[in-house]
């Protein structure tokens, strides 16, 4: 028979074996869940909201294309665009590629003609979409993109997201402040090329 002063630690030491783990305290970040990435798409490729510019109401806004697959993927051109609202609808926006942009500024990267970019898996190219922030007809509510509709290339498959900013380089964290396209009355955005990283 085994003594009570014996059993009484055993039972206490096999029940902690099933016990969930404390949860993490508050400020205590190495214990914090984050979201975990998303799978790759079927594609290979990945697009995400990579860094963010602001100067009196010029905006741009960097755009990632990762290749997440285990081949070579080959892009060139402009990312196809569409921009929806908060409920998801599209907003009526016209999309000036390249030089076109000038209409909004004049930026050499985005005047940059188009060329092949290959990227191994684990490698990025770069874009980058521009626009103003300026409200002067107030016949119309302002223009206000929430979500990315977007194609690395017209014709290829389809990514919808909300543009997140990247906290130690993570854009894939709930947590990560959003990036708005608040496009005034413009109803205009440019678009620049794909380019190596």
């Amino acid at each position: 028979m085994i003594s009570p002063r014996v059993l009484l630690p055993l039972l206490l030491l096999v029940g902690a074996c099933g016990t969930p783990p404390v949860a993490a305290r508050s400020g205590d970040l190495s214990l914090t869940p984050t979201a975990s990435a998303p799978p790759c798409p079927t594609s290979g490729v990945a697009v995400s909201a990579l860094e963010s510019e602001a100067a009196s109401g010029l905006r741009v806004l960097t755009l990632k294309l990762l290749n997440c697959g285990t081949e070579p993927h080959s892009v060139t051109g402009y990312p196809d665009v569409r921009l929806l609202d908060a409920d998801g609808q599209p907003l009526n926006v016209r999309v000036l590629n390249g030089p076109a942009s000038a209409e909004i500024s004049a930026l050499d990267s985005f005047a940059a003609e188009p060329a092949e970019v290959v990227l191994q898996p684990g490698e990025h190219a770069t874009s980058a979409l521009l626009w103003r922030n300026t409200y002067d007809n107030t016949t119309e509510p302002p223009q206000v993109g929430a979500r990315l509709d977007i194609a690395p290339t017209a014709g290829t498959p389809r990514q919808t997201f909300i543009p997140r900013l990247p906290p130690n380089g993570d854009p894939n964290r709930v947590d990560a402040p959003a990036v708005t396209i608040d496009l005034g009355s413009t109803g205009r955005i440019g678009v620049a090329p794909w380019r190596t990283a």
